[in-house]
């Protein structure tokens, strides 16, 4: 009933850090009511579940805890609420339709790309985070599940239909991080801006899976930490900033809140630049992986990852400048920066983005064994 090896436990306790992160950093006004921790419980508790199942219908019944918070809160809006139920309904017919077929094999990878809001389903992301709790979906998004998915049943289950699928998988991650990218360039709303942001370069994570290689692959599990810590911060940094003032709904001009809030500058700054791959953190580790990986195995995505990269450099820049730069100091209103309970929460993440780029090797031989397991099983060995 439960799987506990190297694959699930590390799950575990990365997301184990990441709760605690958005927890502890996350205003009180967003835990304190009673409807609010049951939400967040239910996303953690769901999630560990899915990690621990060894059986896809105890799988399925994580993944389908871990979404009630969507479902009973109206904010997140009717599409989200709809394509996350329909996902459950995938993974339900994949397990009751005849073993060994490619269907079911689809219907799994179906239920992936809706979770993680790829093409042609990549809308409900942007339209949960316009008016959706920023913590619950920051718990939600970033615990991977359409990937664990694919890793822990999906490819062992189907080997012969995932080396024949896979690479349609990869093609539609990376359009989805190349529309993600563009259109994240036109965003003016700040939240909008940051879901598409979060969404393209999450989307890295299933473009590595389809790489079908080693290298690939452990870019993948690489960069699925780096999503995961690094679009917790911003959107921490972010929710952070909004409860303190009311002008970060429209980004209609610069509001130089780095001037009484440096912390909070520095923290998002380190989590916007280590999504991006700059050189000297997690990020870049994970995206030399993955475009060595595409290279040998997918040309499309061998030059469209780095051209989503780039746009997404722009995208992250542009942002940290609207909010933390631009206005004098006597024309920016009077904001906290980061309390204490923010600095320490914050600092996780950032000295775990820096730590693995500045000592990969740690990190690359974490996930290597499944990287290499899966290689194997898609290849037939």
């Amino acid at each position: 009933m439960f799987q506990f090896d190297l694959f699930s436990l590390v799950s575990i306790a990365s997301y184990a850090l990441l709760v605690l992160i958005t927890v502890a950093a996350a205003p009180k006004q967003d835990v304190s009511a009673a409807r609010q921790r049951q939400d967040l419980a239910l996303v953690t508790l769901g999630t560990i579940l899915a990690y621990v199942a060894s059986s896809p219908w105890l799988f399925l019944a994580g993944w389908t805890a871990s979404l009630v918070p969507v479902w009973r809160d109206k904010s997140f809006g009717l599409g989200p609420r709809a394509v996350n139920a329909l996902s459950v309904v995938a993974i339900a017919l994949a397990l009751l339709v005849t073993p060994g077929r490619s269907t079911s094999f689809l219907l799994l990878l179906l239920a992936a790309i809706m979770r993680k809001g790829v093409v042609p389903f990549h809308f409900w992301i942007p339209a949960a985070f316009e008016n959706g709790s920023l913590p619950v979906l920051s718990l939600l998004l970033n615990g991977h599940l359409g990937a664990f998915l694919v890793i822990r049943f999906a490819v062992p289950m189907f080997p012969e239909a995932a080396a024949q699928y896979l690479s349609l998988l990869g093609t539609l991650a990376i359009l989805t991080s190349l529309y993600g990218a563009v259109v994240a360039l036109v965003s003016r709303r700040p939240r909008r801006t940051l879901a598409l942001l979060c969404a393209s370069q999450a989307a890295f994570i299933l473009a590595g899976l389809g790489n079908r290689n080693v290298e690939g692959i452990t870019g993948a599990l690489l960069h699925w930490w780096v999503v995961a810590f690094a679009t917790a911060t911003l959107i921490t940094v972010y929710r952070s900033l909004e409860v303190r003032s009311t002008q970060t709904a429209e980004l209609g001009g610069f509001l130089g809140f780095g001037y009484h809030a440096p912390r909070l500058a520095v923290f998002f700054a380190v989590g916007a630049l280590a999504l991006i791959g700059l050189p000297g953190t997690l990020g870049f580790a994970a995206e030399d992986l993955l475009f060595h990986g595409a290279l040998e195995s997918h040309p499309l995505l061998g030059a469209g990852l780095p051209l989503a990269t780039a746009l997404n450099a722009i995208t992250a820049l542009r942002l940290f400048a609207m909010l933390f730069m631009g206005r004098r100091g006597i024309h920016v209103p009077m904001i906290a920066d980061a309390l204490p309970r923010e600095r320490w929460a914050l600092t996780l993440p950032v000295v775990l983005l820096v730590a693995g780029g500045v000592f990969p090797a740690v990190m690359v031989a974490l996930r290597a064994p499944v990287a290499r397991e899966l290689a194997g099983l898609i290849a037939g060995r």
